[in-house]
């Protein structure tokens, strides 16, 4: 009989919702508004073998992308235009080197892998994951395309930006290096 009670109250309890622990810093820590308002920032993009480099400053709300092979290109963090061709962003350049995602209107869930904080931005569903007031993993769904864009972020220097960032879309996968950021 206490086999059989034990296990009952084993399901129940696995069926209990999580309790969601929110670290208030969180929002504050990752907010689009901590980025810095000037840097200038040294990055290369690996992709096996291949290695890319390039420099990017960002001067208030513009950004510009300078490379060897890389035309000086002026865009802002709603989209990238060249040749009359846009690409809308989800976010700026702030949210991979920085982690300054957050704007405020995420909407607060629960995971096994952390504390998810969620919102939609035109045709893009963001997941930010969080593991013990860290940023560990950013999801974007884009929608119209049907694909999952996944960022995972290393390890936060004291600087406050990420050395690492690995990205995956579909079968291909990338890693952004940035290896200086000077204020």
């Amino acid at each position: 009989m206490k086999v059989y009670l034990s296990m009952a109250l084993c399901f129940v309890l696995s069926c209990a919702p999580m309790v969601c622990r929110m670290d208030p810093t969180v929002v504050l820590n990752y907010s689009e508004d901590k980025a810095p308002k000037r840097y200038s920032s040294f990055i290369y993009v690996s992709y096996g073998a291949l290695k890319i480099p390039f420099k990017l400053e960002k001067d208030n709300s513009k950004y510009t992308i300078q490379g060897p092979k890389i035309p000086s290109l002026s865009f802002d963090k709603k989209g990238l235009c060249a040749n009359s061709v846009c690409f809308d962003l989800p976010f700026g350049p702030d949210g991979i080197i920085f982690g300054a995602l957050l704007t405020g209107e995420e909407k607060v869930s629960c995971s096994s892998e952390g504390v998810i904080l969620s919102r939609e931005v035109g045709d893009y569903m963001i997941r930010h994951y969080f593991k013990d007031g860290d940023l560990s993993k950013v999801e974007i769904l884009d929608r119209k395309k049907e694909r999952l864009i996944t960022l995972n972020y290393g390890i936060r220097t004291k600087e406050g930006y990420y050395k690492r960032v690995k990205v995956s879309i579909e079968d291909l996968s990338f890693t952004i290096n940035i290896e200086e950021v000077s204020f």
